[in-house]
């Protein structure tokens, strides 16, 4: 049984049946999965093989970089491209309809960015990263003993207008983001505390600590996304956790390997697919990510 209900509700998540297929294997570290409608595709890293792979709604598994600048996050921007964090070049980047890259951020007040590592699309347009320093302490994520500029591990917001911002700064490792709501941003930090916290954003693009919003164990929240509904779907050491909008456990998915992230996608949205370390996955799900178009 992989399905294990800590509230009743938790089972009408899922089809009758419902069960994890493993649709990849052999990865070093997968992660960063998003669903490219566009593409048609599911787009992950393997951040440790410096390699990207894509599954697609024809159920191909292809290679899609190699090398990937060791590519970890993604999403798509709010006019459905690519957006990826490289640790290898140390920069937030976009991926054009023809295929090229270009990068949207790299620098933070003429100092390099360190390594990041997870992006989520604000519904006014902005895309708000991560940049703890593992691409730069890791030689197997990128790391080449290149010295940290910027002096903290900070949250960027990339506006609209190509404005770059560092609202929060009170992190030790933020890792994994997600937009609740316009005005809510969970953040998970996988640093010394392994809490995932909630953020008040305004609409000038500030944002106010509110508390810890919820914590996993086994693990650590590495990446995380919303439904349709509000319910929070967070990776974990023994799988994905399925928790209320306010933090309190539904139930959980049961992987034999520590899950890093998570995605819906599929042609109808309702696919989960999961990352998780050597593995690429997917479950089918009665819900959808929340949308902001």
């Amino acid at each position: 049984m992989t399905l294990h209900a800590t509230r009743p509700e938790f089972l009408d998540l899922f089809p009758a049946g419902a069960a994890p297929e493993q649709l990849g294997s052999g990865y070093t570290w997968a992660e960063g999965p998003t669903y490219v409608p566009a593409r048609a595709r599911v787009v992950f890293s393997d951040v440790r093989q410096n390699r990207t792979w894509a599954y697609t709604d024809a159920g191909e598994l292809v290679e899609e970089m190699s090398p990937s600048n060791y590519q970890n996050g993604h999403t798509v921007d709010a006019q459905g491209r690519l957006i990826a964090c490289s640790h290898g070049e140390r920069a937030l980047l976009r991926q054009e309809l023809d295929g090229t890259w270009t990068t949207l951020a790299s620098t933070f007040e003429g100092q390099r960015l360190s390594s990041p590592n997870d992006v989520a699309l604000h519904p006014d347009g902005s895309l708000w990263f991560t940049d703890p320093t593992y691409g730069l302490t890791k030689p197997e994520e990128g790391g080449r003993g290149e010295p940290m500029e910027v002096p903290g591990c900070w949250v960027y917001r990339l506006s609209p207008d190509g404005t770059l911002s560092a609202p929060i700064r009170d992190r030790d490792m933020p890792n994994g983001l997600v937009f609740a709501s316009a005005d809510t941003l969970l953040l998970a930090d996988t640093g010394k505390n392994g809490a995932t916290y909630r953020y008040r954003v305004t609409p000038d693009g500030a944002a106010t600590l509110e508390g810890e919003h919820f914590r996993v164990s086994p693990g650590k929240t590495d990446g995380l996304r919303v439904d349709e509904a509000g319910r929070i779907w967070s990776s974990a050491g023994d799988g994905v956790h399925v928790l209320t909008p306010d933090g309190e456990e539904l139930g959980r998915i049961a992987f034999p390997e520590v899950v890093s992230n998570v995605c819906f996608g599929g042609p109808d949205g309702t696919t989960l697919y999961v990352t998780a370390t050597s593995g690429f996955w997917r479950i089918p799900t009665c819900t959808r990510a929340l949308s902001w178009h």
